[in-house]
C-alpha cells in the first residue's frame, strides 16, 4: 500500500455509505453463520430466540439477534476456565491454540475479563491502529514515546505492536516512569509524539520542572495521544495539555476491544472523535432502557453496541459497551471522512436525580470548566445505592490552591449554578482541598468519579 496523503487507506476510508454498508452486511451474514456453526454457544443462544442467520437478508432483521454484555461475558469465561481449561468463554470461535496475544480488563467493578487475539485479529488491529497513527500525522520513523501501562491493558503492548507495524521508533517508557526518568529519555531520543492518559501527561506538566529542571514545553513533543479516561476531549483539560507541552496537538482515542481495538480518534477541529473501523467493527446506537435502535443521524444520542465483523477469537456481537454517546454526521471542517461521537457517560453509572437523567463525566466537564481554580478532579458521594439520588448532589471539586474562605463560597456557588444551568439538577458542592481526592496517576483503571458513602 502507497502510504500518501492523509489517510492510510483511502480505499476503505473514503469508501461511499452505500458501498460501506453492502461490505458491512455481506461480512455480517458471514460472521453470524460462522459463530453459528462453530460455537455451540452463539447457536444455543440463537436457536432460543428463532434466529437463524442463514435466513438473514435484511438489516431490520438484525434488530431480532440478541445482545452480548460484560456480566454474560464473564459468566462465559468462568464456565470455559472450568470446563476448557482456557480464559476465552464458551462463546469461542477459534482453536484456542491459534491465540497469540491475551489482554485483560483491569477487573475494577469485578473479576478481570480476557479478550484473545489471533494472528488475524492481531493484522486487524494493526490495519485500524495504523489509520488513527496516519490521521493524527504519525509516520514511520517518529519516535513515539508510549508512556501507557505496559501490560495487559489493551492500551499497552498491544499500541506498541501497531507503533513498530507502522514503522514508528517506539520508545516503550510504561505509565510509572517518574518526571525525572521520563526527562532524561526524552532528551535522549528527541520524540515528536507522546502517549499516555490525561492525567500521566498533567504529571509530567507539573513535575518535570521540580524534579528535571525542565518545562515540558522544551521536549519538543508535538502532538500527545491521550485515552484510558475522561480528558482528551474536555475543552478546558485539552487547552490545559497543550500549553503544558508548548502548543502541542491533542488527539483523543477510543477503543472496541470485543470487535477490533482501537476504533475512533479526534481531530484538530475537535469535534467529536471520527470512528475509522466501519469494516472491521458494526456500529449501532439504541436506547439504554427499551434497547430499540437509533437510526445514526446528526445530533441522535444513545448507548454503543458493536459487532466485530472480522474478529476471529470470541468476536462479541451486539455487545453493549456501555459508552453514552451523541453523533455527527454532517462533514467535519478537518475534512476527514467518518461519522464522529462524543462520549457523554456510561449507561451503567447513571443517576436518576429527581427525573433527571445524570451522568458523572458531564458533571466532572462542568467542573473542569473552573479551572485554574480547580484541578478537574471530582466525587460524587452518594448516601444510598444508585441510580436513584435525592438533590441536591453531594459534588466534591478539588481545588488547585487553596482560596480565601469568601472567594471559596462564591466558587462552590457558582459552580452549584453552572451544573443547574447546564444539566438541570441542584448539587451541593464542596470545595477539597489539592491531592485530597484519590487520583492514580498513569493507572490502567477508569476514573472512579463516585464515592459510595453508602458501604
Amino acid at each position: 500500500m502507497k502510504l500518501e496523503g492523509n489517510l492510510w487507506n483511502p480505499q476503505i476510508e473514503l469508501m461511499p455509505a452505500n458501498e460501506m454498508r453492502k461490505l458491512q452486511f455481506a461480512k455480517l451474514k458471514k460472521q453470524l453463520i460462522r459463530v453459528y456453526n462453530e460455537s455451540p454457544y452463539y447457536k444455543r443462544k440463537f436457536t432460543e430466540i428463532d434466529v437463524d442467520p442463514h435466513k438473514l437478508n435484511s438489516w431490520e432483521q438484525f434488530g431480532d439477534y440478541p445482545f452480548f454484555d460484560k456480566e454474560e461475558e464473564r459468566i462465559s469465561q468462568e464456565e470455559s476456565k472450568e470446563k476448557m481449561k482456557h480464559p476465552f468463554g464458551m462463546h469461542i470461535t477459534c482453536d484456542p491454540k491459534k491465540v497469540v496475544r491475551v489482554s485483560s480488563t483491569s477487573g475494577t467493578t469485578g473479576k478481570p475479563t480476557f479478550t484473545g487475539y489471533t494472528q488475524k485479529d492481531r493484522e486487524a488491529a494493526n490495519e485500524v491502529g495504523a489509520r488513527l497513527m496516519w490521521r493524527i500525522g504519525s509516520r514511520p520513523g517518529d519516535v513515539v514515546m508510549h508512556g501507557f501501562v505496559l501490560s495487559m491493558w489493551i492500551a499497552g503492548v498491544p499500541v506498541v505492536d501497531l507503533l513498530q507495524n507502522l514503522g514508528a521508533c517506539t520508545v516503550p517508557i510504561g505509565a510509572l516512569t517518574g518526571a525525572k526518568r521520563f526527562a532524561q529519555i526524552a532528551r535522549e531520543v528527541f520524540p515528536v509524539q507522546l502517549n499516555c492518559t490525561p492525567s500521566y501527561a498533567e504529571y509530567l506538566i507539573k513535575k518535570l520542572p521540580e524534579e528535571a529542571g525542565i518545562e515540558a514545553g522544551d521536549l519538543g513533543i508535538k502532538r500527545i495521544l491521550v485515552s484510558g479516561e475522561p480528558g482528551g476531549s474536555i475543552p478546558e483539560m485539552r487547552q490545559r495539555l497543550s500549553r503544558g507541552f508548548g502548543g502541542a496537538e491533542i488527539y483523543d482515542a477510543i477503543g472496541s476491544t470485543h470487535a477490533v481495538f482501537v476504533s475512533a480518534v479526534s481531530c484538530e477541529a475537535n469535534a467529536g472523535m471520527h470512528f475509522l473501523a466501519d469494516d472491521y467493527c458494526l456500529f449501532e446506537l439504541v436506547d439504554p432502557d427499551t434497547l430499540e435502535v437509533i437510526p445514526i443521524e446528526d445530533g441522535a444520542e444513545g448507548e454503543i453496541v458493536l459487532t466485530g465483523l472480522d474478529k476471529e477469537c470470541a468476536p462479541a456481537i451486539r455487545w453493549r459497551d456501555k459508552d453514552i454517546v451523541q453523533v455527527f454526521t454532517e462533514p467535519c471542517t478537518c475534512g476527514r471522512p467518518g461519522f464522529r461521537f462524543v462520549v457523554k457517560g456510561r449507561a451503567d453509572d447513571m443517576l436518576l436525580v429527581r427525573g433527571v437523567n445524570v451522568y458523572p463525566y458531564a458533571v466532572k466537564d462542568v467542573v473542569t470548566s473552573f479551572h485554574p481554580q480547580v484541578t478537574g478532579n471530582i466525587k460524587i458521594v452518594l448516601s444510598e445505592p444508585p441510580p436513584v439520588a435525592k438533590p441536591p448532589l453531594p459534588v466534591k471539586a478539588e481545588l488547585r490552591e487553596k482560596l480565601p474562605p469568601e472567594a471559596a463560597r462564591q466558587l462552590a456557588k457558582d459552580i452549584e449554578d453552572k451544573i443547574h444551568h447546564s444539566l438541570r439538577f441542584r448539587a451541593k458542592v464542596e470545595l477539597a482541598e489539592f491531592g485530597s481526592l484519590e487520583r492514580k496517576v498513569g493507572s490502567t483503571h477508569k476514573s472512579q468519579l463516585i464515592l459510595k458513602a453508602y458501604e
